[in-house]
């Protein structure tokens, strides 16, 4: 339950209590009274307080920490306000006659109230019942009409309770019935869970793995347990909810980051209070809700890197986090994915986890045909239109001709990456960060990416006035390039820029859905397991960027983002195209996508990894430095380092200088460990915290922040 207490002198705070004790305490402890107990009935159920602690201790941060990304701040801060709507009533012993002909020389009044009549519906004993108060404005058209009739005693309005989440009042319809290699993967599925906590179904995109989930939810409801289905990405619950509120109606809760405080207070308590099973899908945050008698936990697209939190604390891999809950609760775990992570991958094959596997798409269609174009020799031959090389200019036109729509994929938003002086060739720099400014060009502004710094875009080179020219491109772009080259296109642009209102995601996928769309150009957005319909081509303008990262993980991500990709093409009736733009067209990668080949890449994955020690072989622990003044960043860096090697002797890297040394005028270093799998993590972080308290006391760790961040993307 939630108490208030006092904190310092006059200071009252809200807090939850973790546990209750009888136990003498020490006389030189100074105990305070609690001013009040807030609430009647918990409002953090044991579960959630278990894994809070695991989270605590395993991401290395606190439980403040982990309450605050948790619950909805109207729950600790008491801000929340229930919803309430205005509803208008009849008066007591109004004679409807006699109010109709007081009213004949106020004829609009008059009128209105007749709306009033019209609107509201009239029992067997004649008695109206409640209308809201907005319907009887708009059917008037003036809410002074509507006020001077509350004024005149016939009507009367009141104050009701509303939820801001309106309740599903459409049909409810049954599950689509399982194709033979759905049902032997459902089959498959119940097996392995008798064996195994956690189950990886690997099945090619566009197999049907969602149906098999809704069948797999349905055999939980029935057995009184509840479901959580976690997805990478907002913009897959809009599509999802549609799909699953046909088949679960009113048990289905959505629960995002989108949503405002008062309305993830309000699902937050629904789900406290629920007297029945319920599915509940959301993304990471929805780990931290009430779950009561937790049967199943689905993880959708479980590679995403959208599972991780970066900041702030707790650091968490909502797959990993996930697997400890279903632990916890005795649940089972389904992670689902055309393009499983190394880690769980390896996981499947020495049996950590069980294996099921799809390999064929839905209705006997082909997996899309991969054509890779090769962008040297295309603008050798001077047969390119602005980024578009002449093949993928003629496809489009012709899949267009064909009443088809084309999803074009740039994983980079803005209109360009950088701008470049042509005179001294210096990009103007973000003043707080020490990147280019990205442009975006139709707000006419250069912006920081990593801080939100925005200046309006300089006509010259700020450094020596020469001009200015852009380098690389970004969707938005694109966008002006597609207008150019495809005037009768109708065309949508997906990414940061164009989702940040709430309904925006829903109304761009449904706007494609529907075919009042096109060309779709995206960010890795589009990627992540939309279906259309409709969709012929998929493009990939340039791949390089995925493959050029200077990262371990690189070919792992480029290889999923591009099958992922691919996969949105030829959903429904005929084979899709997928093509695929590069200046290194020899490349591992495109042999493997040609033949969607994913055990080729990940068993060549898995032996770099093993001769580089990475992870699944290794777990690394990354410790991020961060001090104003450069200098005194290095000496502690220096110091800290001094400590970790002792400790950890070759397992420690040495003082790292990141990709981005400064960030919002803070300069950062890095130092990572490399822990072996075989060995004891936990002792690995106890010693860890041991040398990082130890540091902090020293005169070199004063001011200086050190982040841990545990298992790092």
């Amino acid at each position: 339950m939630r108490v208030l207490v006092p904190l310092g002198k006059s200071k009252l705070i809200t807090g939850i209590v973790l546990g209750a004790h009888d136990a003498p305490v020490d006389n030189r402890i100074r105990l305070r009274d609690i001013v009040s107990v807030l609430d009647e009935q918990p409002v953090v159920t044991s579960g959630q307080l278990r894994l809070w602690r695991w989270m605590a201790d395993y991401y290395m941060c606190t439980l403040g920490e982990v309450m605050a990304a948790a619950l909805p701040s109207g729950i600790i801060d008491d801000d929340y306000r229930a919803r309430t709507v205005s509803y208008l009533r009849l008066a007591d012993g109004v004679d409807l006659q006699q109010a109709l002909d007081s009213l004949r020389r106020a004829p609009r009044q008059q009128q209105t109230l007749m709306h009033y009549l019209h609107l509201a519906r009239f029992d067997q004993t004649g008695q109206a019942a409640d209308i809201e108060r907005r319907l009887l404005v708009e059917a008037a058209g003036n809410a002074t009409l509507v006020r001077q009739l509350i004024e005149r005693r016939l009507l009367i309005e009141t104050e009701q309770p509303a939820p801001r989440i309106p309740p599903y009042m459409g049909t409810v319809e049954p599950a689509h019935p399982l194709t033979p290699d759905q049902q032997r993967a459902a089959e498959q599925i119940n097996d392995a869970w008798r064996d195994h906590r956690v189950t990886l179904l690997h099945g090619v995109t566009s197999s049907g793995k969602t149906e098999v989930y809704i069948h797999l939810i349905q055999q939980q409801l029935q057995q009184g347990c509840s479901v959580l289905y976690l997805v990478p990405e907002i913009a897959l619950t809009a599509q999802l909810t549609e799909r699953l509120q046909r088949v679960f109606g009113d048990r289905l809760a959505v629960f995002h980051s989108r949503f405002s405080d008062d309305e993830r207070v309000e699902i937050y308590r629904g789900l406290l209070d629920a007297d029945r099973p319920r599915v509940i899908i959301g993304a990471r945050s929805a780990l931290f809700l009430p779950l009561h008698r937790l049967g199943l936990v689905i993880v959708d697209e479980e590679h995403e890197t959208s599972y991780k939190q970066q900041s702030p604390a707790p650091r968490y891999h909502a797959r990993s986090a996930a697997i400890m809950l279903a632990e916890q609760q005795d649940a089972h775990v389904l992670l689902g994915t055309a393009t499983p992570s190394i880690e769980s991958w390896y996981n499947a094959t020495i049996g950590k986890y069980a294996l099921v596997t799809m390999n064929t798409r839905y209705a006997g269609l082909s997996l899309p045909h991969i054509r890779i174009i090769d962008l040297e020799r295309q603008y050798h031959r001077k047969e390119m239109y602005g980024h578009f090389s002449d093949p993928l200019v003629e496809r489009i036109r012709e899949v267009l001709a064909d009443g088809k729509q084309v999803i074009l994929f740039q994983n980079r938003r803005g209109y360009a990456p950088r701008m470049e002086c042509t005179q001294c060739h210096r990009p103007p720099l973000c003043v707080n960060c020490d990147v280019p400014l990205t442009q975006h060009r139709a707000q006419g502004r250069l912006t920081c990416h990593y801080c939100g710094y925005s200046i309006p875009a300089p006509p010259r080179c700020p450094q020596c006035g020469g001009p200015l020219r852009a380098h690389g491109f970004g969707t938005e772009r694109l966008e002006e390039e597609v207008a150019t080259l495809f005037p009768a296109a109708r065309v949508a642009r997906m990414d940061l820029d164009t989702t940040r209102s709430k309904n925006a995601y829903r109304t761009l996928i449904n706007d494609f859905a529907q075919h009042k769309t096109d060309i779709l150009i995206g960010t890795q957005m589009v990627t992540k397991g939309l279906h259309f319909d409709h969709v012929s081509l998929v493009a990939v303008l340039q791949a390089d960027n995925l493959l050029n990262q200077p990262d371990f993980r690189s070919y792992e991500r480029a290889f999923q983002m591009l099958e992922q990709v691919s996969g949105r093409a030829g959903r429904k009736g005929q084979q899709g195209e997928v093509i695929i733009q590069t200046f290194d067209p020899q490349n591992d990668i495109f042999r493997w996508l040609q033949h969607h080949d994913y055990a080729a890449m990940a068993v060549a994955q898995r032996e770099e990894r093993r001769l580089f020690r990475y992870p699944p072989f290794y777990r690394l622990i990354n410790l991020s430095l961060r001090h104003h003044n450069s200098g005194r960043l290095e000496t502690g860096a220096e110091c800290l380092h001094s400590l970790l090697v002792t400790a950890f002797g070759s397992r420690c890297s040495g003082v790292i200088i990141p990709a981005v040394p400064r960030v919002q005028n803070a300069y950062l270093l890095e130092i990572r460990l490399r822990i072996e799998a075989t060995a004891s993590y936990a002792k690995a972080k106890r010693l860890l915290g041991e040398q990082l308290a130890r540091f902090a006391s020293l005169p070199e760790g004063k001011g200086v922040t050190v982040l841990a961040d545990i298992d790092p993307l």
